[in-house]
């Protein structure tokens, strides 16, 4: 899979431009704030239906326009099609082949790219709800039964925390805690099953970047301790919810569920958040992302697009060496970077550059 060009229209910084790219390795270079981030965001959107650095739809739409555009022409295989996302400032419109899609789920994962970008450092800072939502956007490029379970689980909690909040009728707030179980033993399945095949590459790819030897994990913290078995994961719910009741109904909210849960990355059992260096914690991600990469190429049987936002200013100079080289030729990559002096050094593979200056790209 790989993405031929982008078209914008009053997208961030730029008014009207489409921008081509080739198989291989792409690299786009020009200054900071030229729109370098812009660019692979607008390719992250086209995957995911969101920013990866904002939820306000409004500001990605260029100054005093209406709206805004990202069109992307997709080669998988045999097949050539067109995705569209126009933003409004309230909402966006999904598009297939010029055709309105309703539903984000048959949308998302239609291009799979996987991004690394200097704002995944705070992976291991932020909330539980950032490393949620890192992983259900990765499984939910892989699986439409995960969005179809994560969104009905979403709808019924709210519904839960609704009806909290006023007078409450035991057999009325049994019913909708009962309606919730399925589709979170559905969603524990599907995380546990995800992390699982994480694990199996992470420690690989992270000594392949490092020059080390290491082991680095993933806990998946999940509220129930079966994670495959649905019956004794069905029991084991109903328990966790009788046991919250009264604390529910004090504090007028839903207590425990999936979304609650968190994952948690060790490097040799010691917790990467707590003991690890920037350069560690770089490195940790990067062996993610490659994870990532290899488990769509497991189950899609071809690679995503790979989008590496300003790796070089990231990383010193052997795991920058380590990185281009451990990427297979067929990945369609786009790096962005102030400086391609270091890829021109290390790269025996074509490499394509394209320059950007003021929204404005051109081929070197």
């Amino acid at each position: 899979m790989y993405i031929s060009s982008v078209k914008l229209r009053n997208y961030r910084n730029y008014e009207s431009q489409v921008i081509g790219f080739e198989k291989g390795m792409n690299i786009i270079v020009g200054n900071n704030g030229e729109g370098k981030t812009n660019l692979l965001e607008s390719i992250y959107l086209l995957s995911t239906t969101r920013s990866h650095r904002i939820d306000d739809n409004k500001e990605l739409i260029l100054f005093d326009k209406e709206f805004g555009s990202v069109e992307g022409t997709i080669i998988s295989g045999e097949n050539r099609f067109k995705l569209s996302v126009v933003v409004y400032k309230k909402g966006k419109t999904l598009m297939i082949n010029n055709s309105l899609i309703k539903k984000n789920s048959e949308f998302i994962g239609k291009l799979n790219a996987v991004l690394f970008a200097p704002d995944d450092m705070s992976l291991f800072d932020d909330s539980p709800k950032i490393r949620r939502r890192l992983f259900d956007i990765e499984i939910g490029k892989l699986s439409t039964i995960y969005m179809y379970s994560l969104n009905n689980y979403l709808k019924y909690l709210k519904e839960r925390n609704n009806y909290l909040k006023g007078n409450v009728d035991n057999l009325m707030l049994e019913t909708l805690t009962e309606i919730m179980y399925d589709p979170q033993i559905e969603i524990i399945k599907e995380r546990n099953h995800f992390i699982n095949r994480i694990n199996k590459y992470l420690s690989t790819y992270y000594n392949q970047i490092s020059g080390e030897n290491h082991q680095l994990r993933i806990e998946y913290k999940s509220v129930i301790q079966e994670k495959e078995d649905e019956k004794i994961m069905l029991d084991q719910m109903k328990t966790l919810y009788e046991n919250v009741k009264e604390r529910d109904l004090y504090l007028k909210q839903t207590n425990t569920g999936v979304h609650r849960e968190d994952y948690v990355f060790y490097l040799d059992d010691k917790d990467v958040s707590l003991y690890c260096s920037q350069g560690q914690k770089r490195t940790v991600i990067l062996a993610l992302k490659m994870a990532v990469v290899q488990i769509i190429y497991d189950i899609k049987k071809e690679y995503p697009v790979l989008l590496l936002d300003d790796m070089f200013s990231e990383l010193d100079s052997s795991r920058r060496y380590n990185v281009l080289k451990m990427i297979p030729a067929s990945i369609q990559t786009i790096i962005t970077t102030t400086d391609a002096r270091e890829a021109e050094l290390i790269r025996d593979k074509n490499v394509s550059f394209i320059n950007i200056e003021k929204g404005m790209m051109k081929n070197a």
